[in-house]
C-alpha cells in the first residue's frame, strides 16, 4: 500500500477538507462541519494557506493532511502547522512523518504547532522531529460577573499602533488578530487610575491588555459580557490564577504550544 502514496502540495481546496475530516474521524475532539465551515474556521479565522499545505493521497483518495501557515511577526518569519491528520487505514506507514518533513522543507523561521496533552502518538512524532513544549494554552468558560469599570470601544488601529506594541506577551496564533481576515472588536477597561483592553469576536475573549496585578479586575470586566470563552496561558500565571479564583470553569482539553527553532 506504501508504493500508492503520493503527496501534493497546494491541493484542490476539497481534498483539503476531505484528508482533514477522515484523519481526524476518530479524534478527541469530534469535527462535524461541512466545506464552508472548515474553510472559514481552518483556512479564514486560522490563516493556514492551501498554497502550503500537503495532502497525501493513496491513489486518487486524500488520505493525510498537513495544513500550514506563515506570518512575518515581531521581526521574524514563523511557520505554524495547523493540523496534522491521517486516515486510521493508512496510520503506521509513515505518512505523518512524511507530511511533517514536507512541512519543514518549506517552512521558514521558527516553527510552532499546537497538540492536546493526551494526543501521544502527536507529541512522540513532534518530540522525535525536535520540538519542544513552551507553553500550556487552557480554556475556561467564564461565569457571569458585574464590573463598575467604564468599557468603550475602541478602533481597532490603536490595536496595532498601541496595544500589540505594549504587549508583555506572546498571542497565541489562533488568537493573534495580526494574522486573521475575521473582524474584532477592541474595548478599553478603565476604572481610577487602572488602564487595560480586551479583545473580543463575538462571544470569544481573543485576548486581555494589562498589568498582570490587575489580571482579576480585567477578567471580571471581560465576563460581564457572556456568555464568554477565554484562553489563556500558563506562561501568564496571574491570569490563569484569576480566572479559577473569579470561578470560570476551565475546559476538560488543555494543549501544548510547541516550538522549534529555525
Amino acid at each position: 500500500m506504501s508504493t500508492q502514496l503520493t503527496y501534493r502540495q497546494n491541493p484542490p481546496l476539497q481534498d483539503l477538507y476531505r484528508a482533514f475530516m477522515t484523519g481526524f474521524s476518530d479524534y478527541i475532539i469530534p469535527f462535524q462541519f461541512d466545506e464552508q465551515t472548515f474553510e472559514d474556521i481552518f483556512l479564514v479565522r486560522d490563516q493556514n494557506q492551501p498554497s502550503r499545505s500537503i495532502v497525501a493521497y493513496d491513489g486518487e483518495t486524500p488520505v493525510g493532511v498537513v495544513l500550514s501557515g506563515i506570518a512575518y511577526l515581531d521581526s521574524k518569519w514563523q511557520t505554524r502547522c495547523g493540523g496534522l491528520a491521517v486516515a486510521p487505514h493508512v496510520r503506521k506507514l509513515g505518512v505523518a512523518t512524511e507530511l511533517m518533513q514536507r512541512f519543514e522543507a518549506e517552512a521558514k523561521g521558527t516553527r510552532l504547532l499546537e497538540v492536546i496533552q493526551g494526543n501521544v502518538a502527536a507529541l512522540s512524532l513532534y518530540q522525535r522531529l525536535g520540538y519542544k513544549t513552551t507553553r500550556e494554552i487552557l480554556y475556561f468558560q467564564a461565569v457571569s460577573l458585574e464590573t463598575t469599570a467604564n468599557m468603550t470601544s475602541e478602533p481597532i488601529q490603536t490595536l496595532f499602533d498601541e496595544v500589540y506594541p505594549a504587549a508583555n506577551h506572546v498571542p497565541i496564533w489562533q488568537r493573534d488578530v495580526r494574522l486573521t481576515q475575521q473582524a474584532a472588536e477592541l474595548v478599553k477597561v478603565v476604572e481610577g487610575n487602572r488602564i487595560g483592553f480586551l479583545l473580543y469576536r463575538d462571544h470569544v475573549l481573543l485576548d486581555v491588555f494589562g498589568r498582570a496585578e490587575e489580571a482579576e479586575w480585567l477578567l471580571r470586566a471581560a465576563a460581564s459580557r457572556t456568555p464568554l470563552h477565554i484562553t489563556l496561558t500558563s506562561d501568564r500565571p496571574e491570569w490563569v490564577e484569576a480566572a479559577r479564583r473569579l470561578g470560570f470553569v476551565q475546559d476538560e482539553i488543555t494543549q501544548f504550544e510547541m516550538v522549534k527553532n529555525a
